[in-house]
């Protein structure tokens, strides 16, 4: 038994078919189909006895579509058109995807802000950035063209074969001011409600482990592990965190955040590495930009330090 019992025999004269109808012309749809025009004509015509309906009226100088011939070519429209659809995602070049995986807050506040100037550095590539929580993972099976890792446990990265060392954390507390405010000083802000990114408030504690000169007192604490919150809630002016300034660095440099006067920059147990599991141009070439930025980066930095007379 036939799959499609009532379609016509010949494929073809559907074809010709919606080619008259679309343009409502048997000289146009036979210039358009490259066959005569009394090969356009015998195709309907064989059509509608196949069919057994009239699908077009022939007038003195025009045509014009039945019902029928209306119906059958909307049906016919619509069906070429999503072949069409098809055949060109299938003829168009697939785009070559660039995979970066990094922690949330280096995706969000490092990359995220540059994906402009990554599509222009490879036009020919989907920029795929994949969050992942801070920390260590399973590289085992890592797939992505580099990893940015921030660890606390850097012996496992340094001296490995595919991963290269970045760059050091540089942490100090920041806070907003309020409208009307003036610059607060170091004991000021260590007495502000603390924002803390992760539960075991680590980053406070270390930092504060070297303050103890400064009669540091016990304050609020609100944690949120994670560290965009704490960044943004201490934007709304909740309190103050503790965090790499290379990571706010556009907010202090616009003064939407400070850090006070002489106040001391530590580095942290955690530290940046790039792990690349597949050796190529690409992945090398993404290396040598995050290098370049970096550099760029601890720069401005050390301007910002020398402004406001940060002890690093």
């Amino acid at each position: 038994m036939k799959p499609y019992p009532h379609l016509p025999y010949s494929q073809n004269s559907l074809k010709v078919f919606e080619s008259v109808a679309r343009l409502l012309s048997f000289t146009q749809a036979a210039q358009e189909l490259n066959v005569t025009q009394s090969a356009v004509s015998r195709q309907i015509k064989s059509l509608e006895q196949e069919l057994n309906v009239v699908l077009i009226v022939r007038k003195h100088r025009s045509i014009e579509l039945t019902m029928k011939g209306m119906a059958l070519f909307e049906v016919l429209r619509s069906n070429y058109l999503e072949l069409q659809a098809l055949l060109e995602k299938w003829s168009a070049p697939e785009k070559k995807r660039l995979v970066i995986k990094s922690a949330v807050s280096f995706a969000t506040r490092i990359l995220i802000p540059r994906l402009m100037e990554l599509n222009e550095r490879y036009p020919d590539y989907e920029i795929v950035i994949i969050p992942l929580i801070e920390g260590d993972w399973d590289l085992t099976h890592e797939h992505s063209d580099l990893a940015i890792i921030n660890t606390r446990q850097p012996e496992l990265y340094r001296g490995h074969p595919k991963a290269t060392f970045l760059r050091d954390e540089y942490m100090a507390p920041i806070y907003t001011l309020s409208e009307g405010q003036s610059n607060k000083e170091l004991h000021e802000v260590l007495a502000m409600a603390r924002l803390h990114a992760t539960d075991d408030h680590l980053d406070w504690s270390a930092w504060l482990a070297q303050e103890q000169d400064n009669g540091v007192k016990q304050s609020r604490d609100t944690s949120f592990v994670s560290l965009d919150l704490a960044i943004s809630a201490c934007l709304a002016g909740y309190g103050a965190t503790v965090t790499d300034l290379l990571l706010v660095l556009p907010e202090l440099e616009r003064g939407y955040l400070r850090t006070p006067n002489l106040a001391p920059i530590r580095s942290s147990a955690w530290q940046y590495f790039a792990y690349i599991p597949q050796q190529s141009e690409i992945s090398a070439d993404l290396l040598q930009w995050l290098q370049c930025l970096f550099e760029k980066e601890q720069t401005r930095l050390l301007r910002l330090a020398e402004k406001y007379q940060w002890k690093m």
